[in-house]
């Protein structure tokens, strides 16, 4: 049996500042697959989310995630949507520094008015899945940066949304933390059912995807082995000139 579509977007534009940043964008992605767009600071990778999410209207084109049409959304409506079907995973994790591990990860849960224990017992057997049990109750800021990413990931997935965005993920982070967060994050899929897509630099990154794409001048195109295998070099130095946390997207 042939997976649903998670994502289904066509004739996607976005402008910003007078500038074109999404050009007749078209993507689809199926539940249990993951995806990984890369391309140059400045391109339009985090608008994309942005719009995927719904926090951007485009100028044009239809963006419809698991069915439902984004731009029929009201404030309040969009919201509890967005809060049930996507889970957000950002550069440095984006945890409340007063709050617990567990109580970050429990955090949708309990605002999207699932009891207490619940919502706690939820958020710390995704805590033990994910490797950081045994930091459950530690203060976020106290945490290592992959320690974060992982918690970051347990908030994510609280509320077994389908869809999982990554702005950036690894960009904080040394090798090894890297290593062990793609390793984690490719993994959601196969694990929890949900599509992963993930916008990064780092074309090491990038190749754990099912999927790879590249985004230039405003065009979104899927990358086959080879042509990936030849942006790499490119995506590279981007990587190493254009640091991820200097990334002014608009």
């Amino acid at each position: 049996m042939t997976a649903s579509l998670t994502l289904d977007v066509s004739g996607l534009t976005c402008e910003a500042g007078g500038r074109t940043l999404l050009r007749d964008v078209a993507l689809t992605a199926r539940a249990g697959e993951s995806l990984a767009v890369t391309g140059p600071s400045g391109s339009g990778k985090s608008t994309l989310l942005a719009v995927l999410a719904g926090l951007r209207p485009p100028r044009s084109g239809t963006v419809r995630v698991c069915g439902t049409d984004t731009a029929t959304l009201r404030p309040a409506k969009a919201a509890a949507w967005r809060l049930r079907t996507i889970g957000f995973v950002y550069q440095f994790g984006e945890l409340l520094p007063e709050l617990s591990a567990i109580e970050n990860a429990a955090l949708p849960l309990l605002i999207g008015g699932t009891g207490r224990a619940q919502a706690y017992g939820t958020a710390g057997r995704l805590l033990d899945e994910l490797g950081v049990g045994k930091v459950a109750d530690s203060p976020a800021d106290v945490l290592s940066g992959g320690e974060r990413q992982r918690v970051a990931v347990a908030r994510a997935l609280s509320t077994r949304p389908p869809l999982i965005v990554a702005d950036e993920p690894t960009g904080a982070l040394d090798e090894q933390a890297t290593d062990d967060v793609c390793e984690l994050l490719f993994s959601l899929p196969e694990r929890y059912g949900t599509t992963v897509l993930t916008v990064t630099h780092n074309p090491l990154v990038a190749v754990h995807a099912d999927r790879r794409l590249h985004l230039r001048d405003g065009r979104l195109e899927e990358l086959t082995e080879a042509r990936a295998e030849a942006e790499a070099p490119d995506a590279a130095r981007s990587e190493v000139s254009e640091p991820a946390s200097a990334e002014a997207e608009a």
